[in-house]
C-alpha cells in the first residue's frame, strides 16, 4: 500500500497499524465487491431531514422545477460538531445502496453531520428532475453544495454556533469522479474552494479504460446488471415525462441496448451535450484535467484497489507518481470495487473517517 507524505502522522501511524486484510468468506476481488448486495442493513434507523435543491435545467441558466433530492444525517451531540460531509453514489445507485447509508452511519456516529445526496434522476429523486446524471454533472453538483452551505448557515448558525466549520465529499466509485470534476468546475471566489477536503473510493479517473473492463468477457455479468438498473432509471424517467407510452422507437432503443458504451453513446453523452462518446469519455475524466486545475481541489484522499474488476487503477497509481503534496493516495493489493470488507467491518469506512478527523 503506497502512502504520500502529506499526511499527519497520527494518520500515518494508524495506517501502519491497521492495513487492509481480507476476512473470509469474501477473498478475492469479485466476492470483496458483491459482498455488500449480499447482506442486509440492521444498522440502527436514523432520523434524516429531506432537503430538495433547486437545480437548472441539464444545459440550461433556466430552473424549471427540477430537484435534487438530499437526506441530512446529524450526530447526536451538536455542540462537538466536527463538520458535514457529502455523501454521493456511483452507477446506477441512490441514497438506497448499503454502502452509502454504512459510511454515513460512521461519519455521524463520529461527530459529523452527513448529506446524502441522489444526483440527478436516481432513487427517491427520480420524479424531481427530467435527465439523468452524468460523471460531469457539475452543475447540479455545484448548485446543490452551494445552496446546502447557506442552509447550513441560516439554519445551525445559532444552535451549534459553527465557526466556519469545514465541508467535506465523500464520492463512492462513480461519485468520487463527479464531486471531483465539480471541484475543477467550480469557479473560486478568493481562493475559495468547493470543499474542503473529498474522499474518492475505487473511483474512475479515466473513463474510456473504466468503459473498455467492465466488457471484458469475464465482467459479462456485471455489465447486465448495471445496464438493468441504468434502463430501468432511464425509463422511469420517460414514462414521468410522458415520452415513452406512444413510442415504440424509443421504446427498442432502450431495451435493445447491450453495453454500458452504448447507454452512454446513445443517452448520456447527447443529453449533456457533449459531441460523442470519445468526447464524453475524454472531457469527463478528472486525470487529463487534475495537473492544470489542481489549486481548484482541496485535500484529497484516495483509495483504490489492485483487483478492482469494475475500475482499473492504473490511473490512481499513476496520479501517485506525479507526488502531488496535497494528495493521499492508499493503494491495496485486495478489496475489489468498493469493498475493502475486513474483520472490524469496511476498513475504507474507517480510513475515511479517520482521515477527515486528521486533517
Amino acid at each position: 500500500m503506497g502512502i504520500n507524505n502529506s499526511i499527519s502522522s497520527s494518520f500515518s501511524d494508524y495506517l501502519k497499524n491497521k492495513p487492509f486484510r481480507e476476512v473470509l468468506p469474501w477473498i478475492g476481488g469479485d466476492l470483496q465487491t458483491l459482498r455488500d448486495t449480499f447482506v442486509f442493513d440492521f444498522g440502527e434507523s436514523i432520523t434524516n431531514k429531506k432537503i430538495l435543491f433547486p437545480i437548472n435545467k441539464i444545459l440550461s441558466e433556466k430552473f424549471e422545477n427540477d430537484y435534487l433530492l438530499g437526506f441530512l444525517q446529524l450526530p447526536e451531540n451538536l455542540n462537538s460538531l466536527r463538520g458535514f460531509v457529502i455523501v454521493t453514489h456511483g452507477l446506477g445507485g441512490s441514497t438506497k445502496r448499503f454502502g452509502l447509508r454504512r459510511i454515513s452511519r460512521k461519519l455521524a456516529n463520529n461527530g459529523f453531520g452527513v448529506l446524502k445526496l441522489n444526483l440527478r434522476g436516481s432513487g427517491y429523486s427520480r420524479y424531481l428532475a427530467k435527465g439523468n446524471y452524468c460523471a460531469r454533472c457539475s452543475s447540479d453538483v455545484i448548485s446543490a453544495i452551494k445552496y446546502f452551505k447557506k442552509l447550513i448557515n441560516l439554519e445551525f448558525k445559532d444552535p451549534i454556533k459553527m465557526n466556519n466549520l469545514p465541508i467535506y465529499g465523500v464520492g463512492l466509485s462513480l461519485g468520487g469522479t463527479i464531486l471531483l470534476n465539480a471541484c475543477l468546475d467550480y469557479n473560486q471566489n478568493d481562493g475559495e474552494k468547493l470543499l474542503d477536503g473529498l474522499a474518492c473510493v475505487s473511483s474512475p479517473l479515466d473513463l474510456s479504460s473504466c468503459s473498455l473492463c467492465i466488457e471484458k468477457p469475464r465482467n459479462y455479468v456485471y455489465q447486465k446488471w448495471l445496464l438493468h438498473r441504468l434502463k430501468n432509471q432511464l425509463w422511469a424517467g420517460y414514462i414521468d415525462e410522458d415520452k415513452i407510452l406512444n413510442n415504440e422507437k424509443l421504446k427498442n432503443k432502450i431495451m435493445n441496448l447491450k453495453s454500458i458504451r452504448e447507454f452512454d453513446q446513445k443517452f448520456t453523452a447527447p443529453s449533456w451535450g457533449f459531441n460523442s462518446l470519445e468526447d464524453y469519455y475524454v472531457k469527463s475524466s478528472p486525470i487529463f484535467r487534475i495537473q492544470k486545475s489542481i489549486k481548484k481541489l482541496p485535500p484529497m484522499l484516495f483509495i483504490h484497489a489492485k483487483d478492482d474488476p469494475w475500475v482499473p487503477y492504473k490511473a490512481t497509481f499513476n496520479l501517485k507518481k506525479e507526488s502531488i503534496d496535497k494528495f493521499t493516495i492508499l493503494i491495496t493489493k485486495k478489496g475489489g470495487h468498493n469493498g475493502f470488507h475486513s474483520i472490524n467491518g469496511c476498513w475504507s469506512d474507517e480510513v475515511v473517517k479517520n482521515w477527515f478527523i486528521s486533517i
